[in-house]
Formats: structure tokens, C-alpha cells, sequence
């Protein structure tokens, strides 16, 4: 996950980030579920590890199974330790893409998605007519719910086109971070024209047919100050060496160097003339990303994402499984790599692949995604655009998420809002000043949210004046009628309901609750109302004063609420 874990970290400085991981762990013995909570490079992390039963016919069922508990056991770290997000980033359609959607559901969270899957190259470009693509269905129903998805080359984005996946889907490339130590150390030319590759060595990397170009440049073309830098392990890495032997350029013009750390795969990287890859499918190819950046020119296939960015600036771009194609431009890039100019090439991978770029870009996909935002005690759903200037008035202890700037009057513990104290989010705007006299130009808002401060005001048609004023829409929610009856409160001048499509505020001369016993249990274990809750540390009881609050706000009569827009119509009933 060095890709996802790359984009969190280019984005956190940004806005507030958490990673939620999920994974099989063979080693687990002792127990079902390790739940690991910690910062992993100043990103709070989550991770869940779970077992599965030795016995292998039953593991399949407990995979899927337990895959889903982790998460929902994660899921709860999550909220209690930093609260419940905004948004949900899930990375790898097949598995977070599912838990994505249902939390969408069952939470009215949205979500975006990233997927990293290579492309089937040879489908997209029309040399098969068929591809294997599992669960096309439950994807595109995924793909369809999602706010909006992103992937990370354009030829990744045309392959889920031609298999039928449509939505609002994106291009966001991997983030490519640079260590400013070797952008100094770059030392080029020199005598001898050195190449590196550097991956997984497998059959997806076709690294055979790059040794066997070297040997025939070093024995046909007498290319003998050329060398071959070959970085990275894998299956076939006994099998390229043997064969590099059999072309006698083993230790001659081919190095074998396995894996190594980051810092000397940099120095490799940079003290070549070309990197070259040569794979048959890459949804990206990071590595040909860090090269550029790096400086270095690249010789690359048209194998799914390098297309998108090798440029003739950059490098030279072939095609698939031709050997005679690769030397055609190893020949050219022996004669002129010295004419490609590192700061150029620098300066290009830093504004398509630096963590600035991708994290604003990233960041950028979020706001689109986030439209619908909930607003007042009942959570109910408003439509916010991404560039809208938003003010919360009144916003106490509770202030909105979405809010740009807020509005409060007092400061400290007040009888308006049970004695609590007012909160100031470290993204928000405090202006202290009066409801029925902001301290602002006409418009200067494009969208107020006034939740349970309504009933509370001296002067309803003044406030909501000041409202129509100071924003072209809006948000206002109060206690409806029913709730006023049954859990009067002191401080609520009026009883606010709906009239005309406008509000209708009448003097509230409720004293005392018209059923005690149910004024009691609906505020279980709070403090700062007139009269004495209910106290219980009962599940049960605790259970059924949560499903009575959720259902509270469906009930007719328990809340006032209206989206405005222009001017709020307002009549008042002494």
C-alpha cells in the first residue's frame, strides 16, 4: 500500500486525515482480532489484523467474514478517537469500495474511490477481444454511488470505460517524493553510458529482452562502454541471470544488484543516463514517474500509464514485446541522452507528481465530493456547494462542519444552550456579535445555517431580516411544537412551526412538560435543563433513548425546519 499511503500523506496537510487498514494476518495465534492505534508518519492509523481457523475448507468463509467484523470493529476506533469523518476514501475497489458503500447506507456517509489495478493493456488497445474483469455488476453499482472516483492514468480511466464502468471518475497520478540529496548529487555526463531498471522481476517486466538488446549492442554494435543496472528481486531473477551468463554480458555490461535500500536505489537511479521500462502492463509505473523527476530520461513501452506522461521532452516511448524497437531507441538515447536537460525534466515531475500536486488534486476530488452536508439536531441534509462562503449564527457548542465563519454571542456557559460553552474549530472564522445586528455586507454569505437559535431571539422578523440580508439561502431549524410541549425550556421565547412556506413564531408560554416521565427519559444523563433527568447507566435503558432520539426527528411536530432562499416570510403571534 505504498501508493495510498503516499496520497495520505500528501493530503494531510490539508485537511484532517485517518487510515483505516484491514488485513489477514497468518501470524495470529492467541487471539481472533490485534487492533493496532497509532500515528504512522503524523497520519493517525488504525490497523486491524485477524485470524483465520487452520482448517483451509472453512477459511474462505471466515475470511470474508472477519474481514467485514475487522472493519466494523476499526471503524468504531475510528469515530471514538477522532470522530466520524466527512468522507470516505476507499482505495481498491474490491474490498474497501463494499465497505465504502455500506457504511454509505447505513451511515449517509459519502465516499470516493481509487483504484490502482493495472489495466489489461492488450484489451484496451484491441489485441484481444475479451477480458477478465470479476464482479463487473457489484463494481459498476459501486462506481455509480461513489461521488466521484479517480484512477491514475488516463489509459486506466479508458479501460473502465471500454469494460462498461461509467460515473464521475477522474485522473489523479501517484505521488512521487523527491530527496533533495540526490537532485544535487546528479553527475552526468560520464565515459561510460550506464541504463538502470529497477522492479519486481517477473514476466509482466519482460527484463529478458532487455538483457538480450544489451548483449547485442555490446557484441554486434561493439557498444562496450555501455552498462546495464539491474535493480530489484523476484522469480525470475535466477533465471535473467542465467541467461545473461549465456549471452556472456553477466558482470561484463549487466549488473544484477537485488533489492537494496531506498538510498542506494537512488544513487543507481540518478548516476544513469536512461531508465528503462519495458513491461507489458503497468496502470501507472511510479518508478518511470521518479526517474523523470529525478532527472533522468526514460525509455519506456506504451504499456498502460506511462503514455500519459512520457512526453519526447522526457523520453522515447515503444512498443510492447519489440526488441528490435528497444534498441532502436537505446541506440538513439546512447547518442543524445545529454541533450535531455535534468532541471527540465525535474521541473516537470514536480508539477505532475510532487506531494503539493497530488495532494492538491486529491484534495480538490474531496470538495466535489462533499455537496451534502447535515446541519441542526436532526442531522437533516442541505446541498453546499464546494465554493460557497458559509456562516453558522448561533453556533455554540455545536458548530457547523461545513462553516467557513461563526457567529456567537456569548462565549461562555449560557442558560441557551445548557450552560455549555461555546467550541472554535481551528478551520473557522470566530466573529463575536449579535443575530439581529451582524457585523456583515449584504450577500457576503452565500448560504447561513441558523440551528436552535431561532426560538431563542428577541426579535424573530428582525433576525430573520438580518438572515435574508447577509445570505442568499439557508438553513433554520428549531424545536417544533410537539417538543416544545413536552420538554419546555426556559429560554425558548417562541414556539416556531411552518406557515405558507415561510416561519410562524408565537409567544411560548410552556412552563412545565405536559408528560414529566417522558421530558425525563428523553434527556437521560444531561445536565442544565429546569427540571431533573433520569439517570441510568442501564444498556437497555441507554438503547431505548437512543432509538427514541433517532426517531424523534421523523415524528411530525417535533422540529421546525426550512431551506431558504432570498427572503425567509416570517409572522409573529403575541
Amino acid at each position: 500500500g505504498v501508493f495510498i499511503k503516499n496520497k495520505a500523506k500528501a493530503v494531510s496537510p490539508l485537511c484532517d486525515t485517518a487510515v483505516l487498514y484491514v488485513t489477514h494476518d497468518p501470524s495470529l495465534r492467541t487471539k481472533t482480532y490485534d487492533i493496532v492505534v497509532g500515528t504512522e508518519e503524523d497520519i493517525p492509523t488504525v490497523r486491524v489484523y485477524f485470524a483465520l481457523p487452520k482448517v483451509p475448507v472453512v477459511a474462505g468463509f471466515f475470511y470474508n467474514f472477519r474481514f467485514w467484523i475487522g472493519y466494523y470493529k476499526g471503524w468504531k476506533v475510528v469515530k471514538r478517537t477522532w470522530g466520524t469523518p466527512d468522507l470516505l476514501h476507499a482505495n481498491v475497489i474490491e474490498r474497501a469500495g463494499f465497505v465504502a458503500l455500506a457504511i454509505k447506507y447505513l451511515k449517509g456517509i459519502e465516499f470516493v474511490v481509487t483504484e490502482h489495478s493495472t489495466p489489461d493493456v492488450a484489451y484496451l488497445k484491441g489485441d484481444t477481444q475479451s477480458t477478465k474483469f470479476p464482479f463487473k455488476t457489484i463494481k459498476k453499482f459501486i462506481y455509480s454511488k461513489s461521488r466521484i472516483s479517480n484512477v491514475d492514468s488516463l489509459p486506466s480511466l479508458e479501460f473502465l470505460r471500454k469494460v462498461g464502468i461509467e460515473g464521475n471518475i477522474c485522473v489523479v497520478p501517484n505521488v512521487v517524493s523527491i530527496d533533495e540529496r540526490y537532485i544535487s548529487a546528479k553527475n552526468r555526463p560520464h565515459e561510460t553510458f550506464i541504463a538502470s531498471h529497477i522492479s519486481i522481476l517477473n514476466e509482466r517486466k519482460n527484463v529478458a529482452d532487455i538483457i538480450r538488446v544489451f548483449a547485442r549492442l555490446y557484441h554486434d554494435h561493439s557498444k562496450h562502454k555501455i552498462e546495464l543496472h539491474i535493480i530489484g528481486d523476484g522469480v525470475q531473477r535466477k533465471q535473467l541471470e542465467e541467461l545473461a551468463r549465456t549471452l556472456n554480458v553477466h558482470t561484463t555490461c549487466v549488473f544484477f544488484h537485488g533489492f537494496v535500500t531506498q538510498e542506494e536505489k537512488l544513487r543507481l537511479l540518478t548516476q544513469s543516463d536512461v531508465h528503462i521500462l519495458n513491461s507489458d502492463e503497468e496502470g501507472f509505473s511510479v518508478v518511470t514517474a521518479e526517474a523523470i523527476s529525478y532527472g533522468v530520461p526514460v525509455i519506456a513501452t506504451k504499456c498502460g500509464g506511462p503514455e500519459d506522461f512520457v512526453t519526447p521532452e522526457t523520453g522515447i516511448l515503444i512498443e510492447r514485446r519489440n526488441p528490435d524497437a528497444l534498441c532502436t531507441a537505446l541506440l538513439s538515447m546512447i547518442e543524445r541522452s545529454v541533450s535531455f536537460s535534468p532541471t527540465a525534466l525535474q521541473a516537470y515531475g514536480r508539477a505532475r507528481f510532487s506531494p503539493e500536486a497530488v495532494g492538491s488534486m486529491t484534495y480538490a476530488m474531496y470538495e466535489s465530493a462533499i455537496t451534502r452536508w447535515h446541519a441542526g439536531n436532526t442531522h437533516h441534509t442541505i446541498h453546499i456547494e464546494p465554493s460557497w462562503r458559509v456562516l453558522d449564527v448561533g453556533s455554540g457548542h455545536q458548530p457547523n462542519r461545513r462553516a467557513n465563519v461563526i457567529l456567537e454571542k456569548y462565549m461562555q456557559g449560557t442558560i441557551h444552550r445548557t450552560t455549555q460553552k461555546a467550541v472554535v474549530p481551528d478551520d473557522k472564522q470566530l466573529i463575536i456579535g449579535d443575530a439581529l445586528v451582524m457585523p456583515f455586507h449584504d450577500h457576503a454569505f452565500d448560504f447561513s445555517i441558523a440551528s436552535h437559535i431561532a426560538e431563542h431571539v428577541d426579535d424573530p422578523v428582525r433576525f430573520c431580516a438580518e438572515l435574508s440580508r447577509t445570505a442568499q439561502s439557508g438553513y433554520i431549524e428549531t424545536p417544533g411544537p410537539l417538543t416544545e410541549y413536552l420538554m419546555p425550556t426556559m429560554s425558548h421565547r417562541w414556539i416556531v412551526s411552518r406557515q405558507k412556506g415561510g416561519l410562524h413564531f408565537r409567544t411560548n408560554t410552556v412552563t412545565k412538560s405536559a408528560w414529566q416521565p417522558f421530558f425525563r427519559f428523553f434527556y437521560l444523563n444531561r445536565d442544565g435543563y429546569v427540571d431533573s433527568t433520569l439517570r441510568s447507566t442501564n444498556p437497555i435503558v441507554k438503547i431505548a433513548n437512543t432509538i427514541l432520539l433517532v426517531c424523534w426527528n421523523f415524528i411530525p411536530y417535533a422540529y421546525t425546519r426550512i431551506e431558504w432562499k432570498g427572503q425567509i416570510r416570517c409572522t409573529v403571534e403575541k
